[in-house]
């Protein structure tokens, strides 16, 4: 439990993502099980190489265009060739760029927190997703979805030092961010874990035209996917967290009881603050140690789950 906030978890079918939620979140209860309490992170080795925040671009097939981003390389990468390391993606929000995770202070927070010892070093990646909503649009559109999950995890993949498949990646994202990052994690099994910070949920009734039809909708829209298919979020480390202040509240509170309802266990808070960069600054620090916790589990998938899933 963080910050003395109250943990709620779905009830239901025990699944082995459950488990590994249940072992980020809760303390160890004995040994002899693969799922358990993570390792507490090292402290940083003094003569460990700075942290340093790469910018790049890349052509992406999918939107047809360049796609910019940040990469921030965490202490020690460059002084430790032989090490691999665990990425977390993190979408910004509607009107906001690659920057804006940098803005807010999650870097710093990155540094601070791997220099204490609280988190592991990982690396970050922050891309411009304009005003996609990180989702593919429909008909001869943008694939904005794809081009996230696709060609940035596979160029990340390429050019750094990563551990290459779903159980090392997390993906996160305020407001749109939010929804981006949820609607990748459900759909392209690419990412173990997922943040939904502020989660800005559209009906189809206020859905941007680029959604298309309803059908398109409702293949992207998280809340008809859990709702149609639960087991798509069982396999997930799922955390949302929201303003008590936020306009966009109430769908995300209809969304959180719609997973309690499916058994999909998960991490909800409702915290002080609306929906905007002060309240997202004020919880790096909790967003980091949720993803580290969550990445750093020592839980065995099965073989049928290792690995990424066929990407078409």
């Amino acid at each position: 439990m963080l910050g003395g906030h109250a943990l709620r978890l779905g009830l239901g079918t025990v699944t082995a993502a459950a488990v590994a939620l249940a072992a980020v979140l809760l303390p160890s209860s004995g040994s002899g099980g693969s799922s358990r309490a993570p390792a507490p992170a090292a402290e940083l080795d003094a003569a460990a190489s700075p942290s340093r925040v790469v910018e790049a671009t890349l052509y992406s097939s999918a939107i047809g265009a360049e796609m910019s981003y940040l990469v921030y390389l965490p202490p020690g990468y460059d002084s430790s060739p032989g090490r691999r390391y665990s990425v977390l993606y993190m979408l910004h929000g509607l009107g906001g760029d690659r920057y804006q995770w940098r803005d807010l202070g999650l870097f710093a927070a990155a540094d601070s927190l791997i220099a204490a010892g609280s988190i592991e070093p990982l690396i970050i990646v922050t891309p411009d997703g304009r005003a996609s909503y990180w989702v593919d649009h429909a008909g001869n559109g943008p694939k904005w979805g794809t081009s996230v999950s696709r060609d940035l995890v596979n160029r990340i993949d390429t050019d750094y030092r990563t551990v290459a498949n779903r159980y090392s990646r997390a993906i996160g994202g305020a407001s749109m961010g939010g929804h981006g990052a949820l609607q990748l994690a459900l759909t392209s099994g690419r990412f173990a874990v997922v943040g939904a910070h502020s989660i800005a949920l559209r009906s189809y009734e206020s859905a941007f035209p680029y959604y298309g039809d309803r059908a398109y909708f409702e293949a992207h829209d998280p809340v008809s996917l859990c709702r149609k298919d639960p087991l798509r979020a069982e396999e997930l480390t799922i955390w949302m967290d929201i303003g008590a202040d936020d306009p966009w509240r109430g769908p995300a509170t209809a969304f959180h009881d719609l997973l309690v309802s499916k058994g999909v266990a998960h991490e909800w808070r409702v915290d002080s603050g609306g929906h905007d960069g002060a309240y997202w600054r004020a919880h790096v620090r909790d967003y980091l140690l949720f993803y580290d916790r969550a990445l750093r589990q020592t839980w065995e998938p099965p073989l049928a789950m290792s690995g990424d899933a066929p990407f078409p």
